[in-house]
């Protein structure tokens, strides 16, 4: 199914901004002139001067102003804020548009905005990206451990500072993108089960993973990891590594994470 969306910008419940008049002031724009302007934007002259004239009088300040003089005798420009206008809705067309093709994308989460912003905005570095909320904070002397759950139920610990946790507003409830490089994951053969419960009870990280694939180049590996719930986590490791331990498809390995390289992103409020 193919959907097409026209954004109107209304003012008063009275339409301001729809695709004709942003499109005569790009035309405005690039002329310099809304006679001309009127013809590349396909209006008739009278219609273009009604638009100019709505759009100045309705707005808090002007949006086109008139040029005096010049070889052709004059003409007409945008001022600051009209070209901000322009721009914006251009911006707000593309939301728009995006917004739209995520509805055929089933993997984007539409119940929240974070998850939905998330697969059409600035792209991060880090391999490993997940959807979480934070379950509590703990304020630990220059810094706050914050306790995170994925939407998989699967639990890890975060460390910010005190001016970060503020910023972010990381309060209990509050929706974050968990973001971790795949060279701060490391991992490790499980220890036996009483020495493990032991290791677990530190302030690491510490989850069962089962590798699901690696790849191996100029002396790194690229391990992928399943953990609980379905979640995977990809970690960087030494290649000796892999051979050493013979690492295989299907084989139980501890992923071990810093909570201090645990990253947190969330939208301003």
């Amino acid at each position: 199914m193919e959907l097409e969306a026209q954004l109107i910008l209304t003012s008063e419940n009275r339409m301001f901004a729809n695709p004709r008049r942003m499109k005569l002031l790009a035309k405005i724009a690039e002329a310099g002139s809304i006679s001309q302007a009127a013809k590349l934007a396909g209006i008739s002259y009278k219609a273009a001067w009604d638009a100019v004239d709505d759009l100045n009088s309705r707005a808090d300040k002007p949006l086109i102003e008139r040029v005096v003089g010049g070889k052709g005798g004059g003409g007409a420009r945008l001022t600051p804020m009209g070209d901000r206008l322009l721009k914006l809705y251009s911006l707000l067309a593309e939301i728009q548009d995006r917004a739209l093709y995520a509805l055929q994308d089933e993997s984007v989460p539409l119940d929240s905005l974070l998850g939905a912003i998330s697969q059409f905005s600035a792209q991060s570095s880090a391999r490993n990206q997940y959807l979480a909320r934070v379950a509590s904070v703990q304020q630990q002397n220059l810094n706050d451990r914050i306790e995170i759950e994925l939407e998989s139920g699967l639990q890890l610990f975060a460390e910010v500072t005190h001016s970060s946790s503020s910023r972010l507003s990381l309060l209990p409830g509050r929706e974050v993108m968990v973001m971790i490089k795949a060279p701060a994951v490391s991992v490790r053969l499980p220890a036996p089960e009483g020495l493990e419960q032991q290791i677990s009870d530190s302030e690491f990280n510490r989850l069962p993973g089962i590798v699901s694939s690696y790849r191996c180049e100029a002396g790194n590996s690229e391990v992928v990891l399943q953990l609980s719930a379905g979640i995977e986590i990809c970690a960087v490791l030494d290649s000796n590594f892999m051979q050493e331990e013979a690492v295989a498809i299907g084989q139980k390995l501890i992923v071990e994470v810093d909570p201090a390289q645990v990253l947190l992103a969330t939208i301003r409020q």
